[in-house]
């Protein structure tokens, strides 16, 4: 196992952050690490428009994991592509799935470039796309095979699994991560939710945005409190200083930042002046 070490609180989330976009927004020196979109075993072209649904206290995002594959991301980082990003901030690998052998060949596809990234996220949760993440929790048995799996193929990069608040209680999920030795948890993902446009256009996908602070802050409260050494990014929710501020006095080491980005890209620079009193 390892150590997650982090030189700020300050995540840039898996998702919103894209493939190292933001980073023209933001100073390195202000986040500890950069998560990259989640990537999976066969490339994924994702939902068809529109994609995201936006109000002001939440945005229902429906862009279902678009990803070029493991293979060709792992050509275009021995490629050099995302050399700049790595030179600027840690970063952080996502790795998804629709089922146990994707995530276990993922990994092992992805081997070889796992030393360039200061940990791995495996995401366990997403819930806007027909299957993957919400079907693993539901299926317990494959959900511990993975997890004793990565575990013992990964040994030198610190690993992190992601988890909602669906298909699984964050209490059940936190003794798992415990008991299978792995080096973190992040909390939470989106919810799945539904609008109706004023077009009467239905639009399904997740949620996330300011609505979400209470849940995943309650999330990450119970888990401190059921494992007190256990590293928690918390995620889900975070516009400010006060809502960092807020999570990490609940237990967090950690915490994301993702839709907030999307309203305003220079976010992390204030959230970081306003946490350090500047």
């Amino acid at each position: 196992m390892g150590r997650v070490e982090l030189r700020s609180p300050l995540i840039v989330a898996s998702g919103p952050g894209g493939m190292g976009e933001y980073m023209a927004f933001i100073n390195p020196s202000h986040i500890g690490a950069y998560i990259l979109k989640t990537i999976t075993l066969h490339p994924k072209e994702g939902s068809t428009p529109p994609r995201l649904y936006s109000t002001d206290r939440f945005i229902i995002n429906r862009i279902g994991l678009e990803n070029p594959g493991i293979d060709r991301f792992v050509e275009d980082v021995k490629r050099g592509i995302y050399d700049e990003l790595f030179e600027k901030v840690p970063v952080i690998l996502s790795i998804g799935g629709d089922t146990h052998s994707e995530y276990m060949e993922a990994t092992q596809r992805a081997f070889s470039i796992l030393p360039r990234f200061t940990s791995v996220e495996y995401n366990f949760s997403c819930p806007n796309v027909e299957s993957g993440g919400l079907s693993m929790v539901a299926d317990r048995g494959a959900l511990v095979d993975v997890m004793k799996e990565v575990r013992n193929m990964v040994k030198n990069t610190p690993i992190l699994a992601k988890f909602g608040i669906e298909g699984i209680f964050v209490e059940e999920a936190s003794d798992m991560v415990a008991e299978m030795g792995w080096d973190g948890i992040t909390l939470i993902n989106t919810i799945r939710g539904l609008v109706k446009t004023p077009e009467g256009k239905i639009i399904r996908g997740g949620i996330s945005g300011s609505v979400l602070k209470p849940i995943s802050l309650r999330a990450v409260y119970e888990v401190r409190r059921r494992h007190p050494s256990l590293f928690i990014m918390a995620s889900g929710g975070v516009y400010t200083g006060d809502d960092v501020r807020l999570f990490l006095e609940m237990g967090a080491d950690a915490v994301q930042i993702g839709s907030a980005l999307f309203k305003d890209p220079s976010i992390i620079e204030s959230i970081y002046r306003d946490i350090k009193g500047e």
